[in-house]
């Protein structure tokens, strides 16, 4: 497995146990009313589940078991280490702004904060473009 998978795939269980972590105090809060901000966060934690654990899981596994390129003596026969790594950085980036920001957007929606959402839809959506590019060219017709 090549380094930046396992990094994806470490990384995706990371949020894994803070996306279960966090549903857990949530649920504590509704008995104990730890405090405001865990009533807010429901959102988020599903963003963190779903983005930070299941998707990008699939983007390094995907990475890693897709077909490689044919060339003979290819030195990147998956495709560019670098934008591999760009998607990782901005997809957490993306992922961690949404985290951080959207709970105090939905106390009180501030320009401001709404600004932050959308760039961290466009660090997310950008990531999401840059996978495609890295796999689109590995997916092939089989051969017989």
């Amino acid at each position: 497995m090549p380094p930046i998978a396992r990094t994806f795939v470490k990384a995706a269980f990371v949020y894994f146990f803070v996306a279960f972590l966090l549903g857990a105090l949530m649920m504590l809060d509704r008995w104990l009313d730890f405090s405001r901000w865990l009533r807010v966060v429901y959102m988020s934690q599903l963003h963190l589940l779903m983005v930070g654990w299941i998707t990008q899981l699939g983007i390094g596994v995907a990475y890693w078991v897709f077909p490689r390129f044919l060339k003979e003596q290819d030195p990147r026969p998956r495709g560019s280490d670098t934008l591999a790594w760009f998607v990782l950085i901005s997809l957490n980036a993306g992922l961690l702004l949404r985290f951080v920001i959207e709970p105090f957007y939905l106390m009180g929606a501030k320009p401001w904060l709404a600004a932050l959402m959308a760039l961290s839809g466009v660090l997310q959506a950008l990531a999401a473009v840059g996978f495609g590019w890295i796999i689109w060219g590995r997916i092939r017709a089989m051969e017989r």
